[in-house]
């Protein structure tokens, strides 16, 4: 089970942790844990290369975190697009497989 811990602060997306594998295939690829990766990693990648913005972020078997907490409000402000687009990305991968993802949205 893969599970998604966003936090939104002052109406902004400021932190995403993914943790888990959604073991949805007995053998082969496991494609519900590859488009959550492609997914997660890809809006990592606009964050850090394209928006040229310093997240803090930790990548690691099974797991990816980031956070725009050290980030000025205007630099948090630009990744929202961002953001948004990887919490409904992921929430509509939830509906289909929601038995292997599970998405957590915590007012902070």
């Amino acid at each position: 089970m893969i599970k998604v811990n966003f936090k939104r602060k002052s109406g902004n997306l400021v932190s995403v942790k993914l943790k888990g594998h959604a073991d949805s295939v007995s053998e082969g690829y496991d494609l519900v844990c590859c488009a959550v990766s492609v997914l997660s990693q890809s809006i990592l990648i606009g964050i850090t290369e394209v928006l040229k913005l310093k997240a803090n972020y930790s990548i690691d078997d099974g797991f990816l975190s980031f956070s725009l907490e050290n980030m000025s409000a205007n630099d948090i402000k630009k990744s929202q697009v961002l953001m948004e687009t990887m919490l409904l990305g992921l929430k509509k991968i939830e509906i289909s497989y929601g038995e292997y993802i599970n998405i957590f949205l915590e007012e902070v």
